[in-house]
């Protein structure tokens, strides 16, 4: 076994969707207005408070463009590596 490895890196559901944001130069109120929620919740799927359900996946994904099984799958991911360590 190589111990020179480093550990895989477990990034949250949230940091996507900042990226997601940022690189569209949205707030996290326009994210919110967008799929119809409160800045709050957005903030709180940022922030890990919340994870990915079914509706915020669909959320996200009719926002961003992408399925929302990718949501679901960055979600379950996360959750699985985070059991794992």
């Amino acid at each position: 076994m190589d111990t020179n490895l480093k550990p895989f890196m477990n990034i949250p559901p949230g940091e996507f969707i900042l990226e997601e944001i940022e690189s569209r130069g949205w707030s996290q109120r326009d994210l919110a207005d967008i799929i119809c929620e409160t800045p709050k919740y957005v903030n709180d799927l940022i922030s890990g408070k919340l994870s990915v359900s079914a509706k915020s996946a669909k959320q996200l994904a009719a926002a961003f463009g992408q399925s929302p099984e990718y949501w679901m799958n960055l979600q379950n991911n996360y959750n699985l590596r985070k059991e794992k360590h």
